[in-house]
């Protein structure tokens, strides 16, 4: 019997698929390690669930992809409370943080977590299970002199949850896509795309991310793309031509 059990496993490592690496992913991560400056990826195809990673558990300051957490946090556990004119106001300050990035309104619901709702961030982030995640957090500043961090695994988590809808319901889940397909920035992952982008951009200091999924209706890429270094131009211009690789890479042809 252990004989038998013994040739099963042999013959099935011999049938089981493996998926090498393609010579185009081969260069991508190449690419990434001449990076001039620090890099951090996390993309899947998410239909196939094939992946591709670097550096994707190291935290990063989130800059504004922390609006992603913040808007979550408002459907989920202000929203339900308000009144049809609060409803309202949610509605068009979150519009405005996903498609102009506005940081009044952001700074605004800021403030009404702080004065009302302390925990709802913590919350959201317990939600997603994210364990390196924090957004307007007092630890986190004092730890990496930023308030919000995150990795490029876990802020393509986020983007994922709002993308498939598992963590709001159908009409929010819709709304966040509609304004994250329509934002007026598109240097960095849409640039060279054909095709859909639903993506939230981040700029801080010497920091440039943009995390989101290319749609093009056959297989949506999730690509969460995190960079430091010191010039803005090169980092936009690294993101927006590596997008293009990654999507290439991991969708079907």
């Amino acid at each position: 019997m252990i004989k038998r059990i013994t040739m099963f496993l042999a013959l099935l490592t011999v049938f089981t698929p493996v998926l090498a690496a393609s010579s185009l992913e081969r260069e991508i991560k190449n690419d990434f390690k001449q990076f001039d400056g620090r890099v951090g990826v996390f993309a899947k195809n998410l239909n196939t669930g094939r992946t591709l990673e670097f550096n994707q558990d190291e935290i990063f300051p989130t800059a504004s992809t922390s609006k992603l957490v913040v808007a979550l946090a408002t459907y989920r556990y202000l929203y339900p409370q308000a009144g049809s004119e609060k409803a309202s106001q949610y509605d068009q300050q979150i519009e405005l943080m996903m498609t102009v990035s506005d940081n009044n309104t952001f700074q605004e619901l800021l403030d009404e977590m702080d004065a009302n709702q302390q925990d709802v961030l913590a919350k959201t982030v317990k939600d997603l299970k994210l364990r390196k995640t924090q957004i307007h957090n007092q630890d986190a500043f004092q730890k990496y002199q930023y308030h919000s961090v995150t990795t490029p695994y876990e802020m393509g988590k986020v983007f994922e949850k709002i993308y498939t809808g598992k963590y709001l319901n159908q009409s929010k889940s819709g709304q966040l896509k509609y304004e994250l397909a329509n934002t007026i920035y598109n240097d960095e992952i849409p640039r060279y795309m054909q095709t859909p982008v639903f993506h939230k951009v981040g700029e801080l200091d010497e920091v440039l991310c943009d995390v989101g999924v290319v749609q093009d209706g056959h297989d949506p890429i999730l690509i969460s793309f995190f960079t430091t270094a010191a010039d803005h131009t090169y980092s936009s211009n690294f993101i927006a031509s590596e997008s293009a690789k990654i999507y290439n890479a991991l969708r079907r042809k």
